[in-house]
């Protein structure tokens, strides 16, 4: 009876270093992005030399050139947005332009601190894995476009309503490729509307964007007697992200490409005879405890859906009995059974998160930290310390010519390999002996060597054939370890591992002479769903996010402190460590918000306000109250398509609220404009962080963001103007 022989790497060649997890979003192409926004620009700049170049006075002509220069070199020259505004503020506060106290006035402004706290909030949700079932039960199985389109979008809409939308549409890319997949609907149909729905849930609450609580700082500063509601904004919120689905439903079908060709992952092997970029690993099936969610055990592989771009997958085994039999093609998973996949590394370290399947190691749990030196590094055993690392085997490294049971692996690094591609070369040594361990699968007997060959081959795998085990691991059942099996497989320069460890690996051994290459592979935690524990945090979680809209609701004064006590009883309840808390605060994000304070201060101290406000109603004032607001929305949302929106919300402010001052009508419409107008970035990929998140997943290209989103943006500006002169412009 022949053993199953799994390949522990595929191809040959010279060394390549190993992928990173974390894969950046192609850029578009900067030739057409760069022709758009430096005309547009140039032609602001000609606007305000030659229309107000001879009645400004030094500190404004200052304050115009600065802000002008601010945003060329963010739209132009790719400038971070932080450093561009905070030497902006900079250059204000040498010449004057701003006093001290103007130029400190946002980095102790509370709205700053609660956009800072409410992305620790968001991050502790999204590690409890409680947004995760709330989207997974909503999705459904759909049956055309526009069913999978709109289900998609109600719970995108709850969560970018309260938490960030960066954050919902990090968590949903790998989901809505999983399950687009599943229903055989296009990823380029979903994504991108998926960009835009998280943006319009911004709009329907007060703490869904940053640019709607610094909207409400600066009314409150300008007029400490308004007062907006939780829900206000979505008033005008609501019908304009009605009126942008419908669009969306209707026209995608046109305006957006029909299917997508990622390529590179699904293949066997790279184009052009390169060296295949992908490992096998083993997965268990594990049986679902009461109440714990599972996606495969008890399900047929008709309903779950492995293969997607970047995974395979091979073959599944079970045992019965001393022997491994192959089942029925469509027989439901059982618990126990054996699962082959074979995928990129980031591919991989996703499929852990599928919950039902268990990495098919015992090796993890014996983990040790007792080394490290630090105390507080002796929790790394735990399951949210773990990580699954890329390493790359350098050519000097000690563990060339040795296997994992020569160099006691697990005990030397505190790692465990999980999977392994060759490199340079490929050695290993056959196992001596009759094996004692109970085969997990037979494929008949001796005789039928050949059908197995067969077999390996058309799923893309290699066989070589003067040997039995040459370049296979024989996995059996009483071990079925993905890590024990490889014992005696020799590692080799340039060999590719996946290894299971903690987050200081990368920093232990990134520049030491055991390996070339070390990477944590983005999104690689273990799930956490199948304790009591777990559970709890998930209740905690969602009462947390309750009490924080309950109470700001009721009182928004108190939004503050609700974020600090839901911060704290996260730390505590283990849903984050202090790291990732720390490192969830995005200190570009608040910098950028804390110096347009500046800028606006300086928009108001010069008199620029004034001039502003005095050319907007010029402007609009054929056209009443509906055109003054029709103006102040264009002006807003083409604004945002350059720079930042939290800027451009500061930039308006003051002048907005002088011209509204100037026609008699009331703040409260101009701050809900100003909320939903810097939210509607739709028409490049580079106006919004979450539009260039989707732009490499779903195949797009710079055109479909301008004739798709143009459009949108269209919809917004009329729907958005109709609403709230209907609303609050009749007065």
């Amino acid at each position: 009876m022949d053993e199953l022989l799994l390949p522990v790497g595929e191809g040959s060649g010279e060394s390549s270093p190993a992928k990173k997890g974390k894969t950046e979003p192609a850029a578009p192409p900067r030739s057409s992005r760069t022709a758009v926004i430096v005309a547009s620009l140039i032609g602001l700049g000609i606007f305000f030399g030659t229309y107000f170049g001879a009645s400004l006075t030094l500190q404004q002509t200052i304050c115009v050139c600065v802000i002008y220069l601010a945003m060329t070199s963010m739209a132009c020259f790719n400038v971070a947005s932080d450093l561009a505004m905070f030497t902006a503020s900079v250059i204000l506060l040498a010449t004057e332009v701003i006093t001290r106290d103007e130029f400190l006035q946002g980095f102790g402004n509370s709205s700053v601190v609660c956009v800072g706290l409410l992305l620790v909030v968001a991050k502790g949700v999204e590690e409890t894995g409680a947004l995760e079932r709330l989207v997974k039960f909503c999705l459904g199985k759909p049956k055309n476009r526009v069913a999978a389109q709109l289900v998609m979008m109600v719970p995108v809409l709850l969560i970018s309503a309260f938490l960030s939308n960066t954050a919902c549409v990090a968590m949903m890319i790998p989901i809505i490729q999983s399950w687009s997949d599943s229903i055989n609907q296009s990823r380029s149909q979903l994504l991108l509307p998926l960009s835009y729905v998280s943006m319009m849930g911004g709009c329907l609450s007060l703490i869904g964007s940053s640019n709607n609580l610094v909207a409400y700082e600066k009314a409150k500063d300008y007029d400490p007697d308004i007062n907006i509601g939780m829900f206000d904004v979505a008033k005008a919120g609501v019908p304009m992200t009605i009126c942008g689905i419908v669009y969306m439903v209707c026209s995608s079908k046109y305006l957006l490409p029909s299917g997508v060709d990622e390529g590179g992952g699904a293949s066997n092997s790279e184009a052009g005879g390169a060296r295949d970029q992908r490992y096998s690993m083993c997965f268990w099936v594990q049986k679902a405890k009461s109440g714990r969610p599972n996606d495969v055990y008890g399900l047929s592989p008709s309903q779950v859906v492995f293969d997607r771009p970047g995974l395979s997958f091979v073959r599944r085994h079970y045992l019965e009995g001393d022997d491994g039999v192959d089942l029925m093609p469509d027989a439901p998973f059982s618990e126990g059974e054996l699962l082959v996949f074979k995928g990129t590394a980031g591919r991989l370290a996703q499929l852990q998160k599928t919950p039902g399947l268990v990495l098919a190691t015992k090796e993890i749990e014996k983990l040790s930290f007792a080394r490290v030196k630090h105390k507080a590094d002796n929790k790394l055993s735990k399951r949210r310390h773990r990580r699954i690392i890329e390493a790359v085997i350098d050519v000097n490294s000690p563990l060339v010519g040795k296997t994992i049971k020569e160099v006691a692996f697990r005990q030397s690094y505190n790692a465990v390999v999980v999977a392994r591609r060759p490199g340079i070369t490929f050695s290993t040594t056959p196992r001596q002996g009759p094996t004692k361990q109970r085969s997990v699968s037979s494929c008949g007997g001796a005789g039928e060597r050949n059908s197995l060959a067969n077999r390996l081959q058309e799923e893309g795998l290699e066989m070589n054939p003067n040997s039995n085990s040459d370049g296979y691991v024989n996995l059996s059942f009483s071990d079925c370890d993905c890590n024990t099996s490889w014992g005696a497989v020799k590692f080799c320069a340039g060999d590719s591992l996946l290894l299971v460890a903690s987050s200081s690996f990368v920093k232990q051994y990134s520049n030491s002479r055991f390996f070339a290459l070390v990477t944590e592979l983005s999104n690689s935690k273990p799930p956490r769903n199948d304790t009591p524990k777990d559970l709890l945090r998930v209740w905690v979680t969602w009462g947390m996010l309750a009490m924080i809209i309950g109470v700001s609701a009721y009182d928004d004064s108190r939004l503050l402190e609700m974020c600090v006590i839901t911060v704290t009883v996260q730390i505590y309840f283990q849903m984050m460590t202090l790291e990732e808390a720390w490192s969830a605060v995005k200190g570009g994000t608040l910098l950028t918000i804390a110096s347009s304070f500046s800028l606006g201060n300086a928009i108001q101290s010069s008199g620029l306000a004034d001039i502003i406000a005095d050319e907007i109603c010029l402007i609009a004032g054929p056209f009443g109250k509906i055109g003054l607001i029709a103006v102040v929305y264009f002006v807003t949302s083409l604004l945002s398509i350059l720079v930042s929106n939290t800027a451009v919300v500061i930039f308006l402010f003051d002048p907005v609220a002088k011209a509204a001052d100037k026609v008699g009508m009331d703040l409260l419409p101009f701050v809900f404009i100003l909320m939903i107008g810097s939210s509607a970035a739709y028409a490049t990929p580079i106006s919004y962080q979450t539009n260039l998140m989707v732009f490499a997943p779903g195949g797009y290209t710079f055109m479909d963001y301008v004739r798709f989103g143009g459009p949108l943006q269209l919809v917004s500006w009329v729907s958005t103007t109709i609403v709230v002169y209907l609303i609050w412009g009749r007065d």
